[in-house]
């Protein structure tokens, strides 16, 4: 989760706030309000869409040709002029072919998220167990649709005794009803569709809502008529994609992703490509990937770009390796020497070779 700088005044800068004069005081605080406006009452996102699909959609929750997949993900972001974020991510699902039909199945997971934002060291834990079903739609199992939940605890805290404030900051602080913790229950769900194009080809789209109970997260208690900011906002994600060979050479993986959360949207779209030769009926068994995406926001009706990310995919056997980079483009790239902040994933499969299934095995798509 993003800290929500509305709730948090005193911490809207990324440096702590000093006695100095009263121009260094407001330029301080103008430039943190400004930094902050992007980021009110938003969850972390990654760059590259399907790095952590369950952290996506609850439906996408065993949704893979094997049977265990474990998903590792780091993220740095604003660190070329803040502390900025350090954000983490891993997850585990696996299916367990218990499914009502032949070609049917549940899926089940368990992911964590930590993230630490400026110099008051802003922490978000954020665990959460998810459970799908998979139901097919045809004889073969490959067209089916997908429905998911997602239930956890989301943690907030706030380490205050790192702020230097100006007296008037001073009674927020010494209030006795102010937590430097706070923990809410969390409830999510989301579906998905996936349908074969041709033999090698498929395409996918999936919806999904985060937050459903709008879980309280404001650090003062006994609130009377607590502002909706002190809420977690509910967050729609709109998500789709698909794999194409497009020739013996040529493989493409476009994908787009919309965000709604608050007063803020964001929109993804782009897409892997690779050239490589690949043999029509085998599997390869390594395939070098390099995509772009575009990011851009809108909030009271009006366009912001926001980055370019720039990604480089290395699948070998059963592991996937991504490292993606944002270029900043949006009004604070001479800020930031137009640099946003790398990311890494690492995706791993494991498949239990068990011959007495294979007949009604579910076959998933490849993202």
């Amino acid at each position: 989760m993003r800290p929500d700088y509305t709730r948090l005044g005193f911490v809207a800068m990324s440096k702590p706030i000093v006695r100095r004069t009263t121009i260094v005081r407001v330029a301080s605080w103008l430039l943190g309000f400004f930094i902050s406006l992007p980021l009110l009452s938003q969850d972390i996102h990654l760059s590259h869409i399907h790095a952590s699909p369950t952290h996506l959609n609850p439906a996408m929750t065993g949704l893979f040709n094997a049977d265990l997949r474990f998903i590792a993900n780091y993220k740095g972001q604003w660190n070329s002029f803040t502390n900025g974020y350090r954000t983490a991510v891993a997850s585990a699902d696996m299916k367990l072919n218990r499914g009502f039909g032949n070609r049917d199945d549940v899926g089940v997971g368990i992911m964590a998220i930590g993230d630490q934002a400026g110099d008051l060291k802003f922490r978000t834990l954020n665990v959460g167990v998810s459970l799908s079903y998979l139901k097919a739609l045809n004889s073969t199992g490959t067209h089916f649709l997908s429905a998911g939940v997602q239930t956890g605890i989301i943690q907030q805290r706030l380490s205050s005794n790192l702020a230097i404030l100006e007296e008037e900051f001073d009674p927020y602080i010494q209030n006795p009803d102010f937590m430097g913790s706070v923990s809410a229950f969390d409830i999510s769900a989301g579906i998905a569709w996936f349908v074969p194009v041709g033999r090698r080809n498929h395409v996918y789209v999936g919806a999904s809502m985060w937050h459903l109970n709008r879980g309280f997260v404001g650090f003062m208690k006994n609130l009377v008529d607590a502002p909706d900011s002190y809420f977690l906002f509910p967050k729609t994600v709109i998500h789709g994609g698909g794999h194409f060979r497009v020739n013996y050479v040529l493989t493409l993986k476009p994908s787009f992703i919309i965000l709604d959360q608050g007063p803020h949207r964001e929109f993804n779209l782009g897409s892997f490509f690779s050239l490589q030769p690949i043999d029509q009926y085998v599997r390869p068994e390594y395939t070098l990937f390099f995509g772009a995406w575009l990011r851009w926001s809108a909030e009271a009706g009006e366009f912001n770009r926001d980055a370019i990310i720039a990604s480089v995919r290395y699948d070998w056997k059963d592991t996937i390796f991504t490292f993606s980079y944002d270029v900043n483009i949006s009004d604070l790239a001479k800020a930031t020497q137009y640099r946003g902040g790398p990311e890494i994933s690492i995706i791993h499969y494991i498949d239990f070779f068990r011959p007495d299934r294979l007949r009604f095995k579910v076959k998933c798509p490849e993202f």
